[in-house]
């Protein structure tokens, strides 16, 4: 027996594994083959040693650390946490309902211009000349883009759970994001 060849307790010992954790790296090919029941030290070693840095090289090339991954987590908790506590102090206002209020207020918009032809066509006709006709077509476009200005959008709050299931909120008459009052505006037609 030479003398770097050791006993797998001794060899277990040195590496601080387990006696079956240094048979599972020797049927693995990281520690070189026991013969007899002894274990050559210096290639133990060695083989371990390249073991553990394929496996740090390994852990730093992609797989994820815990501790930044827990730390990740827990700031995506806490700004979650400081976005609902905003929302209920009305800082913040879901995207949802400001899309939402967008489409009503154009589709107020739409609705109105679209209206001024039909309004000032026989008023402009009686206009003499081309500065009266701009000034009437710019007074009307001012008075429709005031009454816009002065309309409340709000979001519309959720509907509290009907217990029969069968109530329906837009079906019952609500207008959505700018209330019955503003959607039924003169569209001057």
């Amino acid at each position: 027996m030479s003398s770097s060849a050791q006993s797998i307790g001794v060899i277990a010992k040195l590496l601080d594994l387990s006696e079956r954790r240094v048979q599972q790296l020797s049927r693995d090919g990281v520690i070189p083959k026991a013969t007899r029941g002894q274990y050559d030290l210096i290639g133990s070693v060695r083989g371990y040693v390249r073991y553990l840095r394929d496996q740090a090289a390994k852990a730093q090339a992609g797989a994820p650390d815990y501790a930044s991954e827990r730390a990740r987590f827990i700031r995506a908790r806490a700004d979650l946490a400081e976005m609902e506590a905003e929302e209920k102090r009305g800082s913040v206002l879901a995207a949802e309902d400001v899309e939402e209020a967008w489409i009503a207020v154009l589709a107020l918009l739409r609705t109105r211009m679209l209206a001024l032809p039909d309004r000032l066509a026989p008023i402009v006709h009686q206009q003499t000349t081309v500065a009266d006709t701009r000034s009437l077509i710019r007074a009307a476009i001012r008075e429709v883009l005031d009454d816009l200005a002065e309309t409340h959008v709000a979001p519309v709050p959720e509907p509290e759970p009907d217990p029969e299931g069968d109530s329906n909120p837009k079906a019952d008459g609500e207008a959505g994001a700018l209330g019955a009052a503003a959607a039924a505006g003169a569209d001057d037609q």
